[in-house]
């Protein structure tokens, strides 16, 4: 779920006070996406669906970015909904849950 190596590659990359900042900032995000998705979706699949993909993947998250990659294929084709979000916002949460205890080892 979580890419260890480019976690603390970009740790080493930004330090410590501003990786922590990164870190507030991406949890912010993607939670209110996540929110968005649980409300009964949004009119920007493809677009939020992109955005969280990238993020995780900065942050080291490759099961949500996977899960996004394919989220936002199938949202140009007007095939991606709900049920993607869903997937993505039950990776997220494991993934939270794996990196927090991971991160505070």
């Amino acid at each position: 779920m979580i890419d260890w190596e480019r976690v603390s590659e970009l740790r080493g990359d930004v330090g410590e006070e501003a990786f922590a900042e990164v870190r507030s900032i991406f949890i912010d995000e993607a939670e209110k996406l996540l929110s968005q998705f649980e409300a009964g979706g949004s009119g920007k699949w493809e677009e939020n669906f992109h955005f969280l993909k990238s993020s995780a993947l900065n942050m080291g998250f490759e099961e949500v970015a996977r899960l996004c990659q394919d989220a936002e294929v199938r949202a140009r084709s007007g095939e991606a909904g709900p049920s993607d979000a869903a997937a993505v916002a039950a990776s997220f949460r494991a993934s939270m849950t794996e990196f927090e205890q991971g991160f505070n080892r």
